[in-house]
Order: C-alpha cells, then sequence, then structure tokens
C-alpha cells in the first residue's frame, strides 16, 4: 500500500487484514507441524513470513477498490444498515426467539441476543452489497469487511433510534409487528441445553399486533409500555435462548457472553 494507506489505514481495509492473517494462521498451522512449545508469538512471526507477500498484495489491491467507493459508502452505510435490520427481523420466525411472555404462537414480549442481531445484520449487509454495481468489482472477504465496520459504527445507533421512535418491525411470513421495547444489559439466561446462566445483552421486542383483547398491542408506544408496567415483571427464572433457527452455535453463543 502506498504512504498514506499506511499513514491512515482505511478500517475497513484494516479490518479486513486481521482476518486474512487469522486465515492465514489457520492455513500456517493446518500445513505445518509445530512444537506445542512454541508461543502464539512464534507462531505469528513465521506465518506473516510465509505469506507477508500474499496478504499484502490482496490488501493494496483492496485498499485501492474500497477508497474510490468510501466517501459514498460512509454517507449511506447507517440507511443501509438500517434496511439490512428490517430486513433480517422480517427473515427470521418466531420461534427463532425466546418467548418473555405469553405463549411462543403467540407471545407479548420475546427476546434476542443484541450481538445475535448485530452478526446476522452485517452477514445480511454483505451479501446486500454484493448485489450493488458499485461494489461489484469487491471479492466476499473485502464485502464482509466493509459491512463488519458498518454494522461496528451504526448498529447501535439505529436499534436505539428504532426503539425511541417505537418503530414497528415485521417477524416473519406472519407479518407479526413488535417494537423494540428494551435492551437488557448483562442479562442472566440459560443457553440451549446448559444448566448454569451465561450473561448476555438482551433486546426486548414486545408484540404490537392489532386486534387482540389485551387492547394495547395495537399501539406501538402502548405495546412498549405494557413490557415495562405488565411483562417484565413476569419474566420467567427459566428463561432460554437456543440458536438453532438462526443456525449459529452454543461456542458462538458464549463467545457473546458478558462477563459479570
Amino acid at each position: 500500500m502506498g504512504p498514506i494507506s499506511v499513514l491512515f489505514p482505511n478500517p475497513a481495509v484494516k479490518i479486513l487484514e486481521e482476518r486474512l492473517w487469522e486465515d492465514a494462521r489457520k492455513r500456517y498451522l493446518a500445513e505445518h507441524p509445530f512444537d506445542p512449545r512454541d508461543d502464539a508469538d512464534a507462531i505469528m512471526r513465521r506465518v506473516r513470513k510465509v505469506y507477508r507477500d500474499t496478504v499484502s498484495a490482496t490488501l493494496k489491491e483492496a485498499d485501492h477498490k474500497v477508497r474510490a467507493r468510501w466517501g459514498e459508502f460512509k454517507h449511506t452505510m447507517a440507511s443501509e444498515v438500517r434496511k439490512a435490520l428490517a430486513t433480517m427481523f422480517r427473515m427470521s420466525e418466531l420461534d427463532w426467539y425466546s418467548v418473555e411472555a405469553g405463549q411462543q404462537s403467540s407471545p407479548n414480549a420475546i427476546a434476542v441476543p443484541y450481538e445475535l442481531l448485530k452478526h446476522m445484520t452485517a452477514s445480511l449487509l454483505a451479501r446486500v452489497l454484493r448485489k450493488g454495481i458499485d461494489f461489484e468489482n469487491l471479492d466476499n472477504e473485502t464485502l464482509e469487511a466493509l459491512a463488519t465496520y458498518a454494522v461496528g459504527e451504526k448498529f447501535q445507533e439505529v436499534l436505539d433510534d428504532v426503539r425511541h421512535k417505537h418503530e414497528s418491525v415485521v417477524i416473519g411470513d406472519h407479518h407479526a409487528p413488535f417494537v423494540v421495547a428494551e435492551l437488557i444489559k448483562g442479562d442472566a439466561y440459560f443457553l440451549d441445553e446448559e444448566d448454569h446462566h451465561s450473561l448476555l445483552d438482551m433486546v426486548i421486542l414486545s408484540n404490537a399486533t392489532p386486534g387482540t383483547s389485551s387492547g394495547h398491542k395495537n399501539n406501538p408506544k402502548l405495546a412498549a409500555r405494557r413490557w415495562f408496567h405488565e411483562d417484565r415483571r413476569r419474566r420467567k427464572d427459566d428463561r432460554r435462548f437456543t440458536g438453532d433457527g438462526w443456525e449459529v452455535g452454543l461456542d458462538q453463543l458464549r463467545s457473546w457472553a458478558v462477563k459479570a
């Protein structure tokens, strides 16, 4: 890369670089036996020696292409993250969520890990970028890095805006409208079949379906209020989340747990 790229590295290309070196490390360990006494730094020095030219060439090409679209991408990435989040909700199904109140078939409130929503939104955004004519010359790894950067910068802002404005999000084929009611930090949850709880940041969504007996679900603002004044007080002590519907394994879920 040129001197400007060295002095002022592009943040998306920096994400790409970290992933390229991690992929190179895995490839090296698969192809070369190593002494168990070697520490991580020693192994990484060998990896950099073997793959330095390959990684540098990939980064140089990616940096040139990304910088050519960077201004436009920065300008539109918040709206792209918002659209990807809405699409992700619509592509999910009710039984992928943990039920906080009510029944699985018609829950009053549901929950999902914050980091899972963020991860899935980034994955979907990368696929959306792939379809855009402005990014057709970028490889999948670079597109994923761009999506990761955009979601890292804008996801919290977008989710907070959706929550504060009581905007309805549609879940699944049944077009069930929900509102983002709360983000609970360090919430205690069982994961999959584990018998000890983990702490995760959990997003709570409250049902805003019209025509229900509660009379509150047809108003997004009242649906959010119902969560705080009614449903939150009736949370189950055995609440559990599984990533099966999302195709996310237990190890991935554990990686999103927060320390007490």
